[in-house]
C-alpha cells in the first residue's frame, strides 16, 4: 500500500513538474471525452466533398486538389490514403491539428501564468473552443486555431529567446494552419499584429543597449519575414499548379465568380434587371444562379458568370443602410447568445480578479475582434464559421497577456481554491454536451431526411442542439441511396440544396467513401461546378451539359424546392414545350423526369 501510494505521490510530482506532460494530459483528457460521448461530424457539406476528392472517389485514386485546401497538404496526404484507403485522413488530420494546437495554448499559458490560472484557462478554451471544433469540424475554424497557437509558440520563442525547435514547430504549425485556408491570416492578422507590437514596445523599453535591442529586434524580424513568406509562397504555389493545368484554371476562376454570386445577398432581380438585361440574363436566370443551378457552361459561360458577378458586387457595395441597421442585424442574428461570445465576456469578468493589471488588452482585443465582427456584417457575409473564428481569435489573444502575478501579497492558496471551484462548475455546466440525444434510436429511414434537415441545414447559423444530435449512430439508411443503387442504368441529378447538407450525414467522417457508392448521381450545381473529374464523369454518363441533357430518357433530377425555376430555364433556352412530372418519392425526397415536351 504504501508502495503504491509513494508511485502516486511521485507520478503527481512529475506531472506537476512537466509543464508539457500536464498539457498533454488535460487535452488528452478532454479529446478521450469527445471520442467516447460525442458524434464528431462535419459542420458543413465543403469538408465532406473535399474529403471525397483526396480519397479519389471521382478518379479511382487520391487527388491532392481540394478546392479550398493547398494543394501541397494534399499530397502530403495522398500516400496514407493510398496506404490505408479506407480511413478518412482528412478528417483524423484535422482531430490531429486541434489537438497539437490546444497542446501548444495549454503548455505556453501554463509557462506564462501560474500553474491553477493556465489550467483554468485551459480549461475554459477547451471546454467552449476546442470541444466545438472536434464536434462540430470545419476547416476555417481548424485553420484559424492552429495558425494563432502556432504564431503564439514562434513569437513566444523569439521574443524571449527560448529553444530553436519552438520556432519550427511553432512556425510549422501556423504554417499548416494557412495551408487548410489560407484567408485565416488576415483574420489571425489582426490579433498577432496587437501582440508583436506589444513585444516590440516592451522589449525595446526592458533593453538598455538599444544596439542588443536592434540586433535582437532584427532577428526577430527576420524570422518573421520567413514565416509569412513561407505563407504566402505556398499559397503562390497551390496558385500556380492549378493554372498549370488548363481545366483546374477554369475550375478555379469559375469557382471564383460563382461564389461571389452565390455569397453576396440577394437584393432581388429588379435591384440588377437592366445590367443583368443587357447581358442575357433574364429573371429565371438570375435565380437559376442564386439557387446554384447555373450547370451550364453553352449559356452560364465564364465571361457572363464574371460579369454577372460584377454587377452584384458593384450593387451590393454601394448599398449602405446606417449603423442602426447594422446593428439590428447584430441584434437579430443574437451572436451574444454564443458559447464563445460567453466565453469571452467571462474572460473579462475573471481579468478584473486574476489579471487585473493587463485588464486593458483584454478591452483592446475585444475591440479588435468586433470591428471584424462589423465588417463581415457591412459585407453581409457573417456566418457562424468565421464568428468563431474572429471570437476564437479574442480569446487566444486575452489569455496570451495571462501572466505570473508576482506581487508578494496575493494569497496563492485562495487563488488555488478559487480557481479549482471555477472549473468545477464550468466542467458541470458544459457537461450537457456529452450527453448524446437518444432520439436518432427512433428515426426510421422515412423520417431520417427531416431529422437531420431541421437542425444541421442552415449551417452557417448558430445552434446549439447541433452537438448533442446524433447522426452517425442511426443505422437506418436513406432509401434514396438505394434508389441509386438498384437503378444503375439511370442518372440522377441531385439538387444542391435538397440534398448538400442532408445526404452526406449517410457516411461517417471516419471512414472514406467508396467509389461504388458515387456511380450514377452526382449534385447537379455545387462547389465542383466544372471540377475536372466531375466533368470527366458527367462525359461518361453523356451529360456534357447537365441543364439541357436533363430531358435525356435516363436522367433524372432529385429535387424539393426548385424544379419550376429550371423548367422554366428549359422552356426559355431550349425546349419550349419541356415538361417535368414526379416520378417517386423516397423518404422525403422528390425525383422529377424532365421531358422535351
Amino acid at each position: 500500500m504504501k508502495s503504491l501510494r509513494s508511485v502516486i505521490l511521485k507520478l503527481k510530482t512529475v506531472i506537476s513538474n512537466s509543464k508539457l506532460l500536464l498539457a498533454l494530459l488535460i487535452n488528452g483528457f478532454f479529446l478521450l471525452l469527445v471520442l467516447l460521448f460525442c458524434d464528431m461530424k462535419y459542420e458543413v457539406s465543403d469538408d465532406f466533398i473535399m474529403s471525397t476528392i483526396i480519397s479519389g472517389v471521382y478518379t479511382g485514386r487520391p487527388n491532392p486538389h481540394m478546392i479550398f485546401v493547398n494543394i501541397v497538404l494534399g499530397y502530403m496526404l495522398e500516400p496514407f490514403y493510398k496506404i490505408f484507403p479506407g480511413i478518412s485522413w482528412y478528417f483524423l488530420f484535422q482531430i490531429i491539428i486541434i489537438f497539437v494546437s490546444s497542446i501548444v495554448v495549454t503548455f505556453v499559458v501554463l509557462e506564462k501564468a501560474d500553474k491553477v490560472k493556465g489550467v483554468l484557462l485551459s480549461i475554459i478554451l477547451l471546454l467552449f473552443f476546442v470541444n466545438d471544433m472536434y464536434i462540430l469540424m470545419q476547416f476555417t475554424k481548424t485553420a484559424m486555431f492552429a495558425v494563432i497557437s502556432g504564431s503564439w509558440l514562434f513569437l513566444d520563442a523569439l521574443f524571449y529567446e527560448k529553444k530553436r525547435r519552438r520556432v519550427l514547430i511553432g512556425g510549422g504549425l501556423c504554417v499548416i494552419g494557412t495551408m487548410v485556408r489560407f484567408y485565416v491570416i488576415y483574420l489571425a492578422g489582426g490579433f498577432l499584429i496587437f501582440i508583436i507590437g506589444y513585444e516590440v514596445v516592451k522589449m525595446i523599453r526592458a533593453q538598455s543597449d538599444r544596439r542588443i535591442s536592434r540586433k535582437k529586434l532584427g532577428r526577430i524580424v527576420i524570422g518573421g519575414s520567413i514565416l509569412i513568406g513561407v505563407s504566402f509562397g505556398l499559397n503562390e504555389l497551390d496558385q500556380c499548379l492549378y493554372e498549370k493545368d488548363e481545366a483546374y484554371a477554369f475550375f478555379r476562376e469559375y469557382g471564383k465568380a460563382r461564389g461571389e454570386i452565390v455569397d453576396y445577398l440577394d437584393y432581388g432581380y429588379e435591384a440588377y434587371a437592366n445590367e443583368l438585361g443587357e447581358i442575357g440574363i433574364s429573371e429565371n436566370d438570375y435565380y437559376m444562379l442564386k439557387k446554384w443551378g447555373f450547370a451550364d457552361n453553352d449559356f452560364f459561360t465564364l465571361e457572363r458568370v464574371q460579369k454577372t458577378a460584377d454587377i452584384i458586387k458593384s450593387y451590393n457595395r454601394k448599398q449602405w443602410s446606417g449603423w442602426e441597421a447594422i446593428i439590428e442585424k447584430i441584434q437579430e442574428r443574437k451572436i451574444t447568445n454564443y458559447p464563445v461570445f460567453m466565453a469571452n465576456i467571462f474572460l473579462l469578468l475573471l481579468g478584473l480578479f486574476l489579471n487585473y493589471e493587463k485588464l486593458w488588452t483584454s478591452v483592446v482585443v475585444n475591440g479588435i475582434g468586433w470591428c471584424y465582427i462589423l465588417y463581415f456584417f457591412i459585407r453581409d457575409r457573417n456566418v457562424y464559421r468565421t464568428e468563431f473564428a474572429v471570437f476564437l481569435g479574442v480569446f487566444l489573444c486575452c489569455i496570451y497577456f495571462w501572466t505570473e502575478d508576482k506581487k508578494e501579497n496575493v494569497n496563492y492558496v485562495e487563488i488555488r481554491k478559487k480557481c479549482g471551484v471555477v472549473i468545477i462548475a464550468l466542467c458541470i455546466v458544459k457537461s450537457i454536451i456529452y450527453l448524446p440525444d437518444r432520439t436518432y434510436m427512433n428515426v426510421s429511414s422515412e423520417e431520417k431526411k427531416n431529422y437531420v434537415e431541421n437542425i444541421f441545414f442552415e449551417s452557417w447559423n448558430y445552434d446549439a442542439r447541433k452537438y448533442r444530435k446524433v447522426v452517425n449512430k442511426v443505422e437506418c439508411k436513406s432509401g434514396l441511396l438505394d434508389e441509386f443503387h438498384n437503378n444503375s442504368e439511370k442518372f440522377y441529378f441531385l439538387d444542391f440544396n435538397t440534398t448538400i447538407q442532408t445526404l452526406y450525414y449517410e457516411w461517417s467522417p471516419w471512414e472514406t467513401v467508396d467509389n461504388e457508392d458515387y456511380q450514377n448521381y452526382y449534385y447537379l450545381s455545387g462547389i465542383t461546378s466544372n471540377f475536372p473529374a466531375v466533368v470527366n464523369k458527367f462525359e461518361a454518363e453523356k451529360v456534357s451539359n447537365p441543364l439541357r441533357d436533363l430531358v435525356k430518357e435516363y436522367v433524372y433530377v432529385v429535387d424539393n424546392y426548385y424544379v419550376d425555376i429550371k423548367l422554366n430555364y428549359l422552356k426559355e433556352h431550349y425546349f419550349p414545350n419541356a415538361r417535368a412530372e414526379l416520378y417517386k418519392e423516397v423518404d422525403g425526397y422528390q425525383i422529377w423526369k424532365f421531358y422535351k415536351e
